[in-house]
């Protein structure tokens, strides 16, 4: 029999070593149940003893190695949370080209909103309405205050019709046909907002295009760049103007003064500008803002 050791035992019995049991001895521990003590270790009296206790530095270190832990995963998400988060910053360049911005237009609102949607009504209140006193295309004397006793649509375009103008003057035609027998009651005025040309002309642009040269109740009033101007501040026009004739542009509004010259209302014209640079609407909406148009100046006359 081979030993631990690699020797072997001719008798098949392995050699005694220092600490083993004899037969005799094993059989004895057996007899009472339990193991003797010598040369081994007397296992109840370890129990009885209790566990080995964990020296206190040892508690600390590990306390102190899951705080460490801890605090610096903190640390890293702070510094590193972001990472793979997609952040943006829109910036605005502006370029100096010498040509206004062409303005970017309202959408068109659907032919089912409201009408007073559609146009952009918004009531102003009761303030009396800027001083208006131009000469008109016939070279006549035109005021706002001499209008006593009618409503007066007041917007603006300039003399060559080169902006919303074609579109503008084809809703005032189509809301003088509307308004009927108040069509007397209604004045129409255009206000020139071409800084270039402010001369009196019998037949500009703005009134031919549509044909509205020949109807007494539609003027277009023009006069000179000072007196233009304090009334584009008055009525919150501003008009830019490039370093061409052609690179100017304005924002569109209209206004409805009632027969006491109170400043009652307002709406937003509108157009699309096609490839060629000419502002277009289709018929139906120019049709819906032309009887918005019509319906408003007919509830603020006398006899409504």
């Amino acid at each position: 029999m081979t030993d631990p050791t690699g020797v072997t035992d001719p008798t098949g019995t392995a050699p005694s070593r220092p600490g083993s049991l004899t037969d005799e001895e094993r059989a004895a521990a057996f007899a009472v149940g339990a193991a003797p003590t010598s040369g081994g270790v007397d296992r109840n009296a370890a129990l009885r003893a209790g566990r080995t206790p964990v020296p206190r530095k040892v508690v600390v270190g590990i306390i102190t190695a899951f705080a460490v832990i801890g605090l610096g995963g903190v640390v890293l998400e702070h510094f590193f949370g972001s990472i793979g988060v997609a952040t943006s910053v829109t910036t605005t360049t502006l370029s100096n080209t010498g040509a206004p911005p062409t303005p970017r237009l309202p959408v068109a609102p659907q032919l089912t909103a409201p009408l007073d949607a559609f146009i952009g009504l918004k009531s102003i209140g009761n303030a009396q309405a800027p001083s208006l006193a131009f000469r008109d295309q016939s070279g006549a004397s035109w005021s706002l205050q001499d209008q006593t006793g009618k409503v007066v649509v007041v917007t603006f375009a300039n003399i060559g019709c080169n902006d919303i103008c074609p579109v503008l003057t084809d809703e005032l035609r189509q809301a003088r046909a509307l308004l009927g027998s108040k069509a007397a009651e209604v004045e129409f005025v255009i206000v020139n907002t071409d800084p270039d040309n402010t001369s009196v002309v019998s037949t500009p642009a703005a009134l031919t295009v549509n044909g509205l040269e020949g109807d007494n109740s539609i003027h277009f009033l023009t006069g000179s760049l000072r007196q233009l101007n304090a009334v584009w501040i008055s009525y919150g026009v501003t008009v830019t103007v490039g370093k061409s004739p052609l690179q100017m542009t304005h924002n569109n509004v209209l206004y409805f003064v009632d027969p006491q010259g109170r400043l009652r209302s307002e709406a937003i014209p509108f157009a699309n500008e096609n490839g060629r640079g000419v502002y277009v609407l289709p018929q139906a909406d120019v049709a819906r803002f032309a009887h918005g148009i019509a319906v408003t100046a007919a509830s603020l006359t006398p006899n409504r």
